[in-house]
């Protein structure tokens, strides 16, 4: 019974949906209230209905027999619900309604025009992806007769990172929808009406890009210690669609800050807007086209991928169409110099565009190469490394330096006045690290410098009482700097070893000697596994921790994975895999050491923490305006 309610409340969706876009054409704040109410109950409903057949093991349903068992915990029972096609585009509608909901409770006199053509295009993204989760990937399809059980879940996701990992990506992709709709809505306005629509777009921005950072940290940190690798970013083709609406948000942001105070940059805003959302969707349509190998692809099917890229196509040509035809009302001639706090932000918005156009031609062209030809290119590390590292240096810089800059033009004596105790603090951090270390190269020594250069300007300006100062700012730039500093550490200074070896035999990795004790069985209830356990010991024969990597076998999916061990300190990370072998033979053991790689998420969460300051204070700002 359950399943049907959940069906029928999916299709009820659909129908607020385009009643919402037709109603959205009129002011009729009744109906647009029941239409905008009645599309996040219904997708509300059928969300929690298909969470329910999950956590009951309803195997009548073919989304949960193909990705459930009675054996699985319920943590990943509720969590599996979105970790598959048919789930996530069920999490993909709510976050949508959710913002949709938002947008309408901005709603007044003052600013009904724009609401309700903002509130139009949602609707239409919803109708969109509404109509494909039910043509192509109803999750309430049914099988018949019921089955006993299910054919499980992907081991490697199931996992507490990768629980909350998809939610809050989801706020950030969607919420770009936000961002996308009030710059459409925006160009459609007429040319006498002004309204502040920067004021409106700038809190579904922050929440965005706030969400979307703390999502691709997530999923970092889980791809470090369950893959085994050693690593936390692969330029994997799928954290490439994560990363690159960051940049264009990321840059979005402070464009709004520049149209926010001098109501410059408007077009380029606009234009961001749109631009961050398609990319979104891309990245929609490479997880969901069949296109990639990913231990992200939700699923194979081409028809499904067609839909959206055509979905998208749709959006993008009326977008840029539109902006095309009706941004040169918001051009400006406004004068601002190249020093000064506008420069800055316009430097690094192009710079973050740049970095953008250079990473989505890496994952998009051995796609190309692929359809067009049938021959398959790689695009790894090296040409990202080699491309994107040298356009982010100076934005780095740039970003130290702009927020100290004054508005429209700065005095460059008055600039190295203010970043001259910034120089003597970068120095002083950068010889103490190296002089810890010991070990330099070209890379390091900048990415360091840089890493320093950002976090002592952060630092400095927490002790000048300045209102151009935002709190926001200052703890979002301080956890980019600390960020910058955990991915050259972990970069320049990691130690890797891979050997074989035998119970009791040692192996010596930089200042620890590591002990291979014993192997251990292990039967917890949905998996078997072989657990290695080893003693580490530091200079003075003292043990500092025992480390426990695990080779699990699942015998419901039949797939085997690894459980990296890990020891960690602000210092450094101290990282075991357990690979194959015998008591006989012996285990291929992998160890890695990885310094300053724990500040790496540290930085995250601080950027996180600045995010949701900011947010707070721009929704209070919001109010006062509504």
């Amino acid at each position: 019974m359950a399943p049907l309610f959940g069906n029928f409340a999916l299709w009820l969706s659909l129908f607020f949906a385009i009643s919402q876009f037709f109603i959205s054409k009129n002011n009729n704040l009744k109906l647009i209230k029941i239409s905008v109410n009645g599309l996040l109950i219904s997708s509300l409903i059928s969300f929690f209905v298909l969470m329910y057949s999950h956590i009951v093991s309803d195997f009548s349903l073919l989304n949960v027999f193909q990705n459930s068992h009675t054996t699985k915990p319920m943590l990943y029972k509720i969590s599996g619900m979105w970790g598959n096609h048919e789930g996530s585009m069920l999490l993909w509608i709510l976050v949508l309604t959710i913002f949709n909901y938002f947008i309408f409770k901005f709603y007044n006199k003052n600013n009904s025009k724009l609401i309700l053509k903002v509130l139009e295009t949602q609707a239409f993204i919803s109708i969109g992806f509404i109509l494909f989760t039910i043509i192509t990937s109803n999750p309430f399809e049914r099988i018949v007769p019921a089955r006993e059980n299910g054919l499980g879940f992907n081991p490697i996701l199931q996992d507490p990172a990768l629980a909350i990992h998809p939610p809050l990506l989801y706020i950030g992709y969607v919420g770009l929808s936000a961002a996308f709709s009030i710059g459409i809505a925006t160009l459609k306005l007429e040319d006498n009406e002004k309204i502040a629509w920067y004021s409106y777009m700038k809190p579904f921005v922050i929440t965005a890009w706030t969400f979307l950072t703390i999502g691709i940290a997530l999923g970092s940190i889980w791809a470090y210690y369950e893959l085994g690798w050693g690593g936390w970013w692969f330029w994997d083709p799928v954290e490439n669609a994560s990363f690159m609406p960051w940049l264009l948000a990321t840059a979005l942001l402070h464009s709004l800050i520049i149209v926010e105070r001098k109501k410059s940059l408007q077009t380029w805003a606009l234009l961001l807007s749109i631009l961050a959302f398609l990319l979104s969707v891309i990245g929609t349509f490479l997880v969901r086209s069949g296109i990639l190998t990913s231990v992200h692809t939700f699923a194979l099917d081409p028809s499904r991928g067609l839909y959206i890229l055509l979905f998208t196509a749709v959006l993008g040509i009326y977008a840029l169409v539109l902006f095309w035809k009706k941004s040169q009302k918001y051009f400006d001639n406004n004068y601002f110099a190249f020093f000064s706090k506008e420069g800055s932000i316009l430097v690094n918005n192009v710079l973050m565009v740049i970095v953008c156009a250079t990473v989505f031609l890496g994952t998009i062209y051995p796609l190309l190469i692929e359809a067009l030809t049938n021959n398959k290119i790689s695009v790894g590390e090296p040409f990202y490394n080699s491309t994107v590292i040298p356009i982010i240096a100076p934005a780095i810089l740039v970003m130290g330096v702009g927020p100290l800059l004054s508005w429209t033009k700065e005095d460059k004596l008055k600039i190295f006045k203010k970043i001259f105790p910034s120089i003597l603090l970068t120095g002083i951090m950068t010889i103490f690290t190296f002089s810890i270390y010991q070990s330099y190269s070209l890379i390091g020594v900048v990415g360091i410098i840089l890493a320093f250069w950002i976090i002592s300007n952060n630092l400095l300006m927490i002790f000048k009482k300045n209102k151009n100062y935002s709190t926001s700012m200052i703890i979002s730039h301080l956890g980019v700097g600390l960020l910058i500093l955990g991915i050259t550490g972990s970069s320049i200074w990691q130690k890797e070893k891979i050997i074989k070896m035998q119970i009791e035999d040692k192996i010596k990795i930089e200042k620890y000697t590591i002990v291979f004790e014993k192997i251990d069985e292990i039967k917890e209830s949905n998996y078997l596994a072989l657990q290695g356990n080893f003693l580490v010991y530091d200079e003075k024969k003292n043990i500092i921790t025992k480390l426990k990597p695990q080779k699990r076998f699942y015998p419901v999916t039949n797939i085997f994975t690894t459980e990296a061990s890990i020891h960690t300190n602000l210092l450094r990370d101290l990282y075991i895999v357990l690979g194959e072998g015998n008591l006989k033979d012996g285990w291929v053991i992998k160890f890695y050491y990885n310094p300053l790689v724990l500040w790496i998420w540290i930085g995250a969460l601080v950027i996180f923490f600045g995010g949701v300051i900011s947010i707070n204070n721009n929704l209070s700002k919001l109010r006062n305006l509504t």
